[in-house]
């Protein structure tokens, strides 16, 4: 083990925890109104109380908000967790996420080793501050900073005061599983905090992978006796194509919760957690009409031609009709403007036999459109004719290699002549079948005003089990 390894105390069912977050929306409760200083401050009272309701063991405090942060933390925050018994961890951020007019980790800004002395002096005095972290190491220039002679800097300021408080950085997958970023920082941090995002596919809507990206990660960790710490969106991610649902957040948290329990890791953080009472932003909402669309997204990370995403119904087809219609609408985002004709198509298929084909790139208006502008419903007589049911699927296929494309298409409104098609305005879970390949993902999206509310009672539940077997 390095001699710079702190000992921080882990909970006996490993951490739980949450973390407000930066960009995330209602992450911590402020109090109404500004005080003398012309600040609003944190609510210690009502954060305490909110973080006892979710059954957290520890919370993450981010200090970088608002210049009075840091000593919210230390004159109100930490005693308040003490009584409550929560332990606390501080959050800094890094030069690329510090301003001069705006956000940063105030009063020391970007000197990591004043805030290694401060915070181990704090941690002395209060016994519930048992580790600290710093975000990303190595995102943007922040490597220029943070070279190993001064990563010796920060951890002797620390362990002169404190030698048994802990010290992390957040990692996402490409660095915990490169051996130069461990072997360069693993010296120097007791652990990484890993934010999970399905794998290399960065959305926030796939969990079944992440048992399987826990375990590549600890073939990395563990030889250089480094803990792993899961952070899981439980608010939005800027880079996701869809924010986490409350299914998604109790699926995930509990597989952490259960990892901890196995010591597979230290525990599981909550990140973007909406703390207040407000609802689901209406921009969550991207049906055409109602609550629900069906969703068809590629992320920003490559696509390999050939990959796709669909949802599909079995339809029962009325044997007495003269003809066979269907007619959706559909709409297309794209984020950046990289694209080319005939990347994506959009495609209708009757019992895998395609019927209608659209290059979604070609298509200029981020509209609603009914099927393509100029043709309105699909005659499907030829594909239908004389059966007693068919398959009906929506697909998004990629057709050629694309990287930092992030594409969204909804399908929304299915209107038929002649076809008994079972919620066409995707408003039920379960009712369609979703096929998903690697970055390629579909679901049914479903817009919810309460969704806080959701996600907040999910993490209660699954934060009270203790995830042993």
């Amino acid at each position: 083990m390095s001699s710079f390894r702190g000992r921080p105390r882990i909970p006996e069912q490993g951490i739980k925890a949450t973390l407000c977050g930066g960009n995330t929306i209602g992450g911590t409760i402020r109090e109404r109104e500004a005080r003398a200083d012309g600040y609003r401050h944190i609510d210690t009272p009502a954060l305490v109380r909110r973080l006892v309701e979710l059954n957290v063991n520890t919370y993450l405090f981010g200090v970088w908000d608002s210049p009075t942060d840091w000593d919210d933390l230390r004159h109100e925050f930490l005693p308040a967790a003490q009584e409550a018994g929560i332990d606390v961890i501080p959050y800094i951020v890094p030069p690329s996420e510090t301003t001069e007019n705006g956000r940063a980790s105030r009063p020391f800004m970007t000197d990591y080793v004043a805030w290694a002395r401060a915070i181990a002096e704090l941690s002395v005095q209060y016994p519930n501050l048992v580790s600290w972290a710093i975000d990303d190491f190595e995102i943007g220039d922040n490597a220029l900073l943070f070279t190993p002679d001064y990563m010796q800097q920060i951890k002797r300021a620390q362990a002169e005061v404190s030698p048994d408080l802990g010290f992390y950085t957040c990692a996402y997958i490409r660095s915990a599983t490169d051996p130069s970023f461990l072997d360069k920082y693993g010296p120097y941090i007791d652990g990484v905090i890993y934010p999970f995002l399905d794998g290399r596919n960065e959305n926030t809507t796939v969990a079944t992978s992440l048992r399987e990206c826990i375990a590549e990660i600890r073939t990395h960790t563990e030889p250089r006796g480094l803990q792993l710490m899961l952070l899981i969106y439980t608010g939005r991610f800027l880079d996701a194509p869809l924010p986490p649902t409350e299914d998604y957040v109790r699926e995930t948290v509990a597989e952490g919760v259960r990892l901890a329990a196995e010591g597979q890791t230290v525990g599981v953080v909550a990140y973007g957690t909406q703390q207040d009472d407000a609802t689901a932003p209406a921009t969550d909402n991207r049906a055409m009409y109602g609550a629900g669309r069906l969703a068809l997204f590629a992320s920003r990370k490559p696509v390999a031609p050939g990959q796709q995403a669909g949802g599909a119904q079995t339809v029962r087809v009325d044997p007495a009709s003269p003809r066979y219609e269907l007619s959706f609408w559909f709409r297309r985002e794209f984020v950046v403007d990289n694209l080319k004709p005939g990347d994506y198509r959009l495609q209708v298929a009757v019992d895998d036999h395609v019927v209608w084909d659209f290059d979604v790139v070609d298509q200029p208006q981020n509209l609603w459109l009914q099927g393509d502008a100029y043709q309105g419903p699909i005659d499907v007589t030829a594909a239908v004719a004389g059966k007693e049911s068919v398959r009906l699927a929506f697909r998004l296929v990629s057709t050629s290699q694309t990287d930092h494309a992030f594409v969204d298409v909804g399908i929304d409104h299915i209107e038929t002549v002649g076809l008994h098609v079972v919620d066409p305005g995707f408003e039920e879970p379960g009712t369609w079948e979703v096929h998903s390949e690697g970055v390629m993902v579909a679901t049914v999206d479903l817009f919810a005003a309460d969704r806080p509310q959701r996600i907040r009672s999910a993490l209660r539940d699954v934060f009270a089990a203790d995830g042993r077997p």
